[in-house]
């Protein structure tokens, strides 16, 4: 009994000690400062109206992190973009290819132009993305009626080949009963017309099928024209969200006064669509001072940003 009372206290002393320092090492976690949160928390607040500003709603909530003695993280994500149709998955009828190439070329250059920190023109850059959204927009009706198009002659198809099995079924019969005995002469009559019919229903089930096939072929050029315009569309705005923050932080970094020059600043940008990826953008609180300062510039602090995918 003395064993038992004694395994006993020892138990409680242990459990005691346990949580004793479970305490402490819950205590241990530092803080961060109020002034710190509050910087953050504010920059928060004008990242947001700063990134919505030149997309739109494509950008969504901003959330915020800290890594202690490391930096800042700001995360957003692009949410449905250009009015939720541009990531659905259904094709689109393609637009005129010179209007196409245009606008790649020019979506290519204000890309490259923003990554290597030039100077990029914002009204530029909106009306690319003004007169890609119009064209798109122009097309959605057309893209309506090729989807009933292709039903229609899918159903069409259908209904020719349902056909032809039932001729072919018949003449089936008829053939059988040839092979027992002599047909009569309205059994031949039946049979001669049978065989006229499947000559036609093959013939038009001929033609359907390619009809059907060229319409389904030019579904899928259709919808890879549209990937292709929603992946050009996704690649502006990001560049529009970096040349922003950039920017952004230019004006306003001064605000991040209790970020130590040594940490950095992020975003990170969810990209959507098939194989995307994050896009993030890290900059030295260091290289924002210099910015805020005057004595660099928002393109060149865009520049010196550390920029990747993953």
């Amino acid at each position: 009994m003395k064993l038992v009372r004694s395994l006993s206290t020892y138990s409680r002393v242990l459990l005691t000690a346990g949580l004793v320092t479970a305490a402490g090492m819950a205590q241990a976690a530092e803080p961060v400062s109020p002034k710190l949160k509050q910087n953050l928390d504010i920059m928060r607040d004008i990242l947001q109206k700063s990134l919505q500003s030149p997309v739109g709603r494509g950008v969504s909530d901003i959330d915020v992190s800290y890594v202690m003695g490391q930096g800042v993280l700001f995360e957003t994500r692009i949410e449905g973009g250009f009015d939720g149709w541009m990531f659905s998955g259904q094709p689109m009828p393609g637009m005129d290819p010179a209007l196409m190439a245009r606008i790649n070329a020019e979506a290519a250059r204000v890309s490259q132009a923003a990554l290597a920190g030039l100077e990029v023109d914002e009204g530029a850059l909106e009306s690319l993305t003004s007169e890609a959204e119009a064209a798109a927009e122009s097309m959605l009706e057309q893209q309506e009626r090729l989807g009933d198009q292709l039903r229609e002659l899918r159903d069409q198809k259908r209904d020719v080949e349902r056909e032809l099995r039932d001729v072919e079924r018949e003449k089936r019969d008829i053939e059988f009963t040839q092979k027992v005995g002599k047909l009569d002469e309205s059994q031949q009559k039946q049979m001669n017309q049978l065989q006229q019919k499947q000559k036609e229903l093959q013939s038009k089930a001929q033609e359907m099928q390619t009809k059907y096939t060229a319409a389904e072929a030019d579904y899928r050029k259709k919808r890879e024209e549209k990937q292709k315009l929603a992946e050009q569309q996704q690649a502006e705005m990001v560049t529009k969200v970096g040349t922003n923050m950039a920017q952004t932080l230019c004006d306003y970094g001064a605000g991040l006064r209790e970020l130590n020059d040594s940490q950095f600043v992020a975003l990170k940008l969810q990209t959507r669509g098939r194989n995307s990826s994050d896009v993030y953008w890290v900059f030295n609180k260091a290289d924002i001072n210099a910015c805020v300062t005057g004595k660099t510039t928002a393109a060149n602090l865009l520049k010196k940003a550390t920029y990747y995918n993953y």
